[in-house]
């Protein structure tokens, strides 16, 4: 297979991960940033919060849970359009602002964990609708 071909197939499949993954590990270190290493209990809470959000998610797009998922084609892309600038900082910018809230007014750690992780999810999601909104 022609190299720059197969580049161009690995970037349209590894896009929205990538994206996400850079939300995830980015409001991450935001929380290490204000509250040191997490504990055990600290991580468990942060994970919770995106599988939580990642549930609603799906039930939002599937109806159920636990029903089949058929996909469509996959529509065309744009290559800019596999960036998600806005869906990755924004979302960090929202986990920056929800941490520094939570400081100031003193809540606990654990339920600002578990808050970013579902923020970090949920927010990319919806963020990446409204990227593809806008193409």
């Amino acid at each position: 297979m022609n190299p720059r071909k197969r580049l161009g197939q690995n970037l349209i499949a590894e896009s929205k991960a990538y994206g996400y993954t850079l939300t995830i590990w980015g409001s991450g270190v935001i929380l290490f940033h204000h509250y040191g290493t997490p504990g055990i209990l600290h991580i468990l809470s942060y994970v919770g919060g995106a599988l939580v959000a990642f549930a609603i998610l799906a039930f939002i797009a599937f109806d159920a849970l636990f029903s089949d998922v058929d996909k469509e084609k996959r529509p065309r892309l744009i290559a800019m359009s596999m960036i998600h600038i806005f869906a990755s900082f924004g979302n960090l910018l929202v986990s920056h602002i929800v941490v520094v809230a939570a400081v100031a007014l003193t809540i606990p750690t654990l339920p600002t964990f578990l808050l970013i992780g579902f923020q970090a999810t949920f927010t990319y999601n919806i963020l990446l609708l409204v990227e593809e909104g806008l193409e």
